[in-house]
């Protein structure tokens, strides 16, 4: 099996996934941006801008969603009353009692909406990239200039709560206040927002520790934890957002008592879902909420009106981007604006002057308004010619000149200069950022368009493979194929040497040359007698099927509307195959209980955004509904084992005792997790002790699995490995997904055991693909990162625990293809006998049709992705889809090697 593809894949992403490229310039206190207006800076008093407030406190309610913080009204909202309305009602209610003292706005954060990235732009002030997504579970300290680094040079810090700070940023907080708490832990509701309300309360009351420092950051876990356990609408989190609540007032109550030199900002680093989770870009995920107090007046009215409106729920106002607090904090607190920021400052903190208490009789400071936008976008003028300078204007992409929205030097003597002045200000700032957001989803279109003919070389390699074993002229290919390989491939090489980039064409161009040389001598070279004889004992429906299914569904990734209703297509393929085995079929039976899987397994699914209203969520209703996680881990096992009925017979082997050892060994596992979440043991034993009993149960399981998997891979004659191979991953697969998931798992052995009676075994494999690719929908998964269910990284341990927790989250996600690769040998061949040449032959042969569905698909994406980059949808539908496929084809084209070594 060429594993080419999955090499490729890297090829075609360094094209397709640009990195934002990040300047290692800083802000300095000494060096503020260039005069572009001389009357603009003098004596100010401080560092770029005079600092309103000497202290802040910087509270952080992960996942705390915009919706959550204000009031539901039934007479005005549609939506039915859920446990999250009214419970966090602090925010709202000082915002509107006491508006000059508190301003409540809509947050809104840029995609990918994971914790990590989001922290990166909070204290940057720049914008992630659709790749970064993936480095959640491991952040590596920021090197980048950032608000933290420029306070700590006038500033004390400390950091309570989630230790993701400390992975960003190391060094920069006091040790002996600073209290840090593991942030992967899902399963632990209470002990982060304990410990950060236990260390920050005595920090606030207390006047000797209220005299060791200058910043507090502290990141609540709890709201984003219940969110993920249990969804958005449980009482839980009711009771998480009351808690929240309590905390809040009780820090105003402090501050209040204290003195009035403190700014207390309370805001959520992203949304969530209904189903808890984040990650992606839909309005619920990315609206958070940001909320800024002080005991001192200095909130101003809105002057220009701008914004990004959102009407949700109810409430409509104009959000804020989350780039725009790190200039606004960091002119509030006196210290530079990080070279890199991209964010605007809040223009209602710096609008603030004298007047009446009436909004429209207050009087506008123009003046400290102009020089807060003035500084920021200077600063940002700085960093575009920087970025120009070092990556030249053709990788830069914008054309934005400060002087076209500003002219001249600014009269600070006149109000109506100073207005005109203001709105150019924003206008140029909101361009630049707009310009940016282009710029870093730009394309190296000569590598990705490489990409795709290395991905089509591929497939067209992997055919002529498939029909014919020798297809390739034997051992040795021929010399007029290796002429024309080398042809080709020297051409495609100065080709790329010529339009490449200069720094690195001479080794990419090597790469190249030699990848599609090696591709196209095995075309040229490739016995095409055979491959027509391949349809010459005669063209019937089963061979239609396997040629006709992945063409269309690859086809069919060309329109958005067809992706977002993949699990659809798939059903209707998987249905229509079943129908036509129905007839022909010499075990009718089999046939009609695969189509019964087929019709009961499509009632469990994840809707996508843009699936809705047509669309009802059902995964996590079962996953909700008590009496069901109950019954399923018993209905999984007796699934499986009634599958396994006919195949214990056939197998004699030693794995067999400890395969269904552990098996029955889910019924505990899922039960007593179950109990532990309703309560229902809290007075028999703790939930500390019934964490333990089932890390304990999953290692057992996990090491059960281990020993199968060593023995397949212990040198031996035994003809039962592909199915000690497949059921020892059967095993992990059941163990790390959730109860429902675990009976769905079990349909598809048992579907993965019928094929065999059902179709040829030419056919098989194909069928086989679609049903992982099926199976993974219907698990709960969907091309889009919200739907990554990252409780599978605890499932045996209690942290995260490298390399283990991503790789268990990567079987949670993929079990159904995973699985159904293991089974692809095993199914399809003969039983009972020792391998034979030709047996060996026909199980590559099967590997090798299975793996051609998936890089067919993988191409596809990458063809789609290409041609639609220009998209509205891209990195909505079509990049997630390309990323899924390519992940899905590497996994495939391991499982391949690991079944071919096993033969």
């Amino acid at each position: 099996m060429d594993p080419s593809p999955s090499r490729v894949l890297d090829w075609y992403m360094t094209g397709f996934l640009l990195t934002r490229q990040i300047l290692e310039a800083r802000s300095a206190c000494d060096e503020p941006p260039r005069a572009l207006w001389p009357s603009a800076h003098g004596d100010v008093g401080g560092c770029w801008l005079r600092p309103t407030f000497k202290k802040a406190l910087i509270l952080i309610i992960d996942a705390l969603r915009y919706d959550f913080t204000i009031p539901y009204s039934p007479s005005i909202q549609a939506a039915e009353e859920k446990p999250y309305h009214n419970a966090l009602t602090v925010l709202h209610t000082l915002a509107s009692e006491r508006p000059r003292n508190a301003l409540l706005l809509p947050f809104l954060a840029d995609p990918p909406t994971t914790t990590l990235q989001r922290l990166k732009a909070l204290t940057t002030g720049t914008l992630p990239t659709f790749i970064e997504a993936g480095s959640n579970f491991a952040g590596s300290a920021l090197t980048e200039d950032n608000l933290l680094d420029q306070l700590l040079s006038q500033r004390r810090l400390v950091h309570l709560g989630d230790d993701t700070w400390l992975k960003l940023y190391p060094d920069h907080f006091l040790p002996h206040l600073s209290h840090p708490f593991p942030s992967f832990v899902v399963e632990d509701l209470h002990t982060v927002d304990t410990g950060v309300t236990t260390h920050l309360l005595p920090l606030l009351r207390n006047d000797t520790l209220r005299c060791e420092w200058d910043v507090i950051i502290g990141h609540f876990l709890g709201v984003d934890h219940v969110g993920h356990r249990f969804g958005a609408a449980h009482p839980l989190m009711r009771n998480k957002l009351q808690q929240m609540d309590a905390v809040v007032r009780e820090v105003v109550t402090a501050l209040d008592d204290a003195d009035e030199e403190t700014l207390l900002v309370v805001m959520g680093d992203h949304g969530m879902d209904e189903n808890g989770n984040h990650g992606g870009e839909t309005l619920e995920e990315v609206l958070a909420a940001v909320w800024l107090y002080s005991p001192r007046t200095f909130v101003g009215r809105r002057v220009s009106g701008g914004g990004d409106h959102h009407h949700h729920n109810g409430e409509e106002g104009a959000a804020v981007p989350q780039v725009d607090i790190v200039s606004t904090l960091a002119l509030l607190l006196g210290v530079p604006i990080p070279f890199n920021n991209l964010g605007r400052p809040i223009e209602e903190v710096f609008a603030f002057g004298s007047g009446g208490c009436d909004e429209q009789e207050e009087k506008i400071d123009w003046e400290r308004l102009v020089r807060a936008n003035a500084l920021a976008a200077a600063q940002m003028e700085r960093f575009h010619a920087e970025y120009t300078r070092l990556y030249g204007s053709h990788r830069g992409g914008v054309e934005v000149r400060i002087e076209r929205f500003v002219q001249g030097d600014i009269d600070f003597g006149d109000e109506g200069s100073l207005q005109r002045a203001y709105r150019g200000l924003r206008e140029y700032q909101a361009e630049m950022l707009r310009g940016y957001r282009r710029v870093w989803a730009q394309f190296n279109v000569l590598n990705m368009v490489e990409g795709m003919v290395i991905l089509l070389l591929c497939v067209v390699a992997m055919v002529c493979a498939l029909v014919d074993g020798s297809c390739f002229g034997g051992p040795g290919i021929k010399p007029k194929a290796t002429m024309a390989g080398s042809v080709v491939g020297v051409l495609a090489a100065a080709a790329h040497f010529v339009y490449a980039d200069p720094a690195y064409h001479v080794v990419e161009s090597l790469i190249l040359g030699a990848t599609i040389a090696s591709l196209t001598g095995l075309i040229a070279g490739a016995n095409y007698n055979a491959v027509r004889r391949y349809w010459q004992p005669g063209f019937n429906i089963g061979k239609l099927q396997a040629m006709l299914f992945p063409l269309a569904l690859a086809a069919g990734f060309a329109s958005n509307s067809y992706t977002i209703w993949e699990d659809e297509i798939l059903l209707f393929f998987l249905s229509s195959f079943g129908i036509c085995t129905l007839a022909s079929a010499t075990h009718p039976t089999s046939s009609v209980v695969f189509l019964l899987l087929t019709r009961l397994a499509s009632y469990s699914r994840l809707c996508r955004e843009e699936q809705l209203p047509s669309c009802r969520t059902t995964f996590y209703r079962l996953e909700n509904y008590v009496p069901w996680r109950i019954l399923a881990p018993f209905l999984t096992v007796f699934v499986i084992l009634s599958a396994n009925r006919h195949l214990r017979d056939r197998f004699k082997h030693t794995w067999n005792t400890p395969y269904i050892a552990a098996l029955f060994l889910h019924i505990p596992f899922w039960t007593l997790q179950t109990a532990s979440e309703q309560g229902w043991l809290s007075n028999i034993i703790t939930d500390y002790t019934s964490k333990n009993i089932c890390i304990v149960i999953a290692r057992i399981v996990l090491l059960a699995s281990i020993f199968g998997l060593g023995s397949v891979l212990l040198p031996s004659h035994h003809y039962d490995k592909p199915h000690i191979l497949t059921t020892a991953i059967l095993l992990v697969c059941v163990l790390v997904s959730p109860p429902t998931s675990g009976v769905l798992l079990a349909c598809l052995y048992t579907q993965l055991l019928l094929l065999p009676r059902t179709t040829s075994h030419r056919v098989g494999p194909t069928i086989a693909a679609l049903l992982g690719s099926f199976y993974f929908f219907t698990t709960g998964h969907n091309a889009t990162f919200a739907s990554i269910q990252w409780k599978a990284a605890y499932t045996g341990f209690r942290d995260v625990v490298y390399p283990w927790s991503p790789l268990l989250v990567g079987v949670n996600t993929f079990a159904g293809p995973i699985l159904a690769a293991c089974a692809v040998p095993f199914f399809f061949t003969p039983v009972g006998a020792s391998p034979s040449r030709e047996s060996t032959a026909a199980r590559a042969q099967m590997i090798l049709a299975h793996g051609t569905a998936y890089t067919l698909w993988a191409a596809a994406t990458a063809i789609w992705a290409c041609l639609l980059r220009r998209h509205l949808m891209l990195f909505a539908i079509f990049c997630p889809r390309f990323l899924l496929a390519g992940t899905v084809m590497v996994i495939v084209d391991v499982i391949g090697l690991v079944n071919s070594f096993v033969m």
